[in-house]
């Protein structure tokens, strides 16, 4: 890969502060929770350390055979127990780990880490690993599994804005140095740069099948890549900058986010099969299934998370917080009676954490109930007590 005489290993960074640290309050429970057996404990970077990529300016170059990014075969299995990890403008990251207790959902912490110098922007997991990206310009990695701190990923020259894992295998990282670096999580090599955007990259999704990854860019663009050759398939204009995209569980569609509206496409359609027009600030946004429909959930300024059908059709909303919604995540989970539902994670502002089941959701929605703005309870919920930013929601490795 170019710039290979270039690269250099990543250094696990000693120092988490900037000068200016968390207010009291958060500085507690992180102490609290870095005490406990539970916590991830930090440790020496890890046997394969990340090397630095090609630096700014250099050719694109083909993505070998060898190291395309295999499909899924098959999708992770549902638990009986799940992850949140959550970032916050403290620098602190939290894990949340929910599980069923005699019947019914909690929310414990299983680790606090005050993980940047900067504020956390983007937080990802993929099986065994979790990364954390920040205004700090860095990556942290943590292997859950093992409980430790493997390091930092140093590629980037700007406020990390993204990240995704494909499966178990791959990372992918973006920025507003308008750069996507592909990250192989056996060794940490960063495998391939992409540049296409001429602006921040805002947000990146990569298909269930692992061959193609969208992303869409302040600079007005959408740009769908071919991961099997590492090269851009297609650049397209958008009519604002884009925020947010996000693929539906099988694939067949995907989202484009704006600031008030959202844009559904179908996969092979140049075109939107549907816009979504909102009157709040769209906060956060995913794709769902249930029941074999596709649904798109935006988390909003107004508190609410809105419901539509696939087809942009507004089925109605839930008053999910007491404040701005700051991201939405989620996760198949295993229920005590052996069924499997989407869970559907949620956070705001003033640092609540909740947890509901996509069912109760969607069944909310299309129900007359709905009318009457009766909202439903969450299985859990958890007050962490800081300026939440970012969430992701995904199987607990812990147990």
């Amino acid at each position: 890969m170019a710039g290979s005489s270039q690269k250099k290993r990543a250094k696990l960074d000693k120092s988490q502060s900037d000068g200016k640290p968390p207010p009291a309050k958060a500085q507690k429970t992180a102490a609290k929770a870095t005490a406990s057996s539970s916590a991830v404990r930090k440790s020496k970077p890890a046997k394969a350390k990340a090397k630095a990529t090609a630096t700014a300016g250099q050719p694109v170059e083909k993505l070998p055979d060898e190291i395309a990014i295999p499909a899924l075969v098959t999708n992770q299995s549902a638990k009986e127990t799940f992850l949140i990890s959550a970032g916050t403008y403290e620098r602190l990251l939290y894990g949340i780990e929910g599980r069923f207790a005699d019947g019914q959902l909690t929310l414990k912490p299983q680790f606090i880490i005050p993980a940047h110098t900067g504020c956390i922007k983007a937080v990802s997991a993929g099986g065994r690993f979790l990364a954390s990206g920040s205004t700090d310009e860095c990556i942290k990695l943590y292997d859950l599994k093992k409980r430790v701190e493997l390091g930092s990923l140093h590629e980037h020259k700007g406020t990390i804005t993204s990240l995704f894992f494909h499966g178990r295998s791959h990372l992918l990282s973006a920025s507003e140095d308008g750069a996507i670096c592909i990250f192989r999580t056996k060794d940490w090599e960063p495998l391939k740069v992409l540049r296409g955007h001429k602006g921040a990259v805002s947000s990146i999704a990569i298909h269930p099948s692992g061959k193609l990854a969208l992303s869409v860019s302040q600079d007005r663009t959408i740009i769908i890549w071919n991961l099997l050759t590492g090269q851009r398939a297609s650049r397209s204009k958008t009519p604002q900058p884009g925020e947010i995209v996000a693929w539906s569980p099988s694939g067949s569609s995907y989202i484009i986010g704006y600031a008030t509206e959202i844009q559904i496409y179908k996969v092979g359609q140049s075109e939107p099969t549907a816009t979504v027009f909102s009157k709040q600030r769209i906060m956060a946004a995913i794709v769902a299934e249930y029941k074999g429909k596709v649904y798109v959930l935006a988390g909003c300024q107004d508190k609410r998370v809105y419901i539509f059908s696939l087809e942009g059709k507004e089925l109605g909303s839930i008053m999910c917080h007491d404040n701005r919604i700051k991201g939405i995540s989620s996760v198949d989970v295993t229920f005590p009676d052996e069924s499997v539902h989407t869970v559907v994670a949620t956070i705001s502002s003033d640092g609540w954490i909740k947890a509901w089941k996509l069912d109760d959701m969607i069944e909310h929605v299309l129900s007359a109930a709905a009318e009457e703005d009766n909202n439903i309870e969450p299985l859990a919920a958890y007050n962490a007590d800081v300026r939440l930013t970012c969430v992701v929601a995904s199987n607990n490795i812990f147990s």
